[in-house]
């Protein structure tokens, strides 16, 4: 895992900076890297009349994505400011995840981050977005819980003891060298624990007061893990998991 191009996906409903923001610049910072942040937009029945040659339709979408462009470079300029190399980008297209799926690989995203609930939540709100997130995502995915952030501590790299001996998709391997990038960017303390089950991942957690947990593998895993920790959690793809961006979004920006 590098971390020169991390991108940070907004959602629809989000409003303000994105709660992953703070958490891409100070990885950024730290690892001299690229931020880009991609938002979607779109409107059925503007794309259907644009489909038919429709001018009027064609226009209105023009209008829609230089909208959206202009929000993503207000919210941008803070980040700038404070030493960030950022860039922006509009996807035409629905679902939300698809257009986010569909910008990271075209981006060639080293890390995808996303915050997982709204501000003022004391839960885990695990959305349809961030499952499908979960489980195609082709690049490493980081899902941020709250929009304060002054690094990582201690991280907890979770590796399957069951893999040691036979690990044809480089999966442990993959999580201990995500640890090490992530410790290297923010001068953290690393965990390697072997274990397997959730519940297990969950009390190694907790036993080192983890302030991230880097997983790999399934997505049913990863999404128990998500809901039930309070912390971040990095989620890695095995090479031998089908994580396609399929889209049928257009970026137009």
């Amino acid at each position: 895992m590098q971390l020169q191009r991390i991108m940070v996906a907004t959602k629809p409903w989000e409003r303000g900076l994105p709660i992953a923001a703070e958490h891409a610049r100070l990885l950024a910072r730290g690892a001299a890297a690229e931020i880009e942040i991609v938002g979607s937009v779109f409107d059925a029945a503007v794309s259907a009349g644009r489909d038919r040659g429709d001018a009027a339709a064609r226009k209105t979408q023009d209008r829609t994505v230089v909208a959206a462009r202009a929000g993503l470079e207000r919210l941008a300029a803070p980040l700038r400011v404070w030493g960030a190399r950022v860039t922006t980008r509009i996807v035409w297209g629905a679902p939300p995840y698809e257009a986010i799926l569909a910008a990271a690989q075209d981006w060639q995203a080293e890390l995808l981050v996303v915050g997982t609930h709204e501000r003022g939540t004391l839960h885990t709100r695990l959305t349809d977005t961030d499952w499908q997130l979960l489980r195609r995502a082709r690049c490493p995915l980081l899902l941020v819980k709250g929009a304060e952030f002054d690094g990582y501590r201690t991280i907890v790299a979770a590796t399957d003891p069951l893999r040691a001996h036979d690990e044809p998709d480089g999966v442990d391997r993959t999580v201990l060298a995500a640890s090490r990038c992530v410790a290297e960017a923010c001068g953290s303390a690393v965990q390697a624990v072997g274990v397997s089950p959730a519940e297990a991942i969950l009390h190694a957690a907790a036993q080192y007061r983890a302030d991230l947990v880097i997983v790999g593998g399934a997505a049913n895993t990863a999404e128990l893990i998500v809901g039930a920790l309070r912390c971040d959690v990095l989620v890695v793809p095995g090479a031998d998991e089908p994580r396609v961006a399929n889209s049928l979004c257009s970026e137009v920006g």
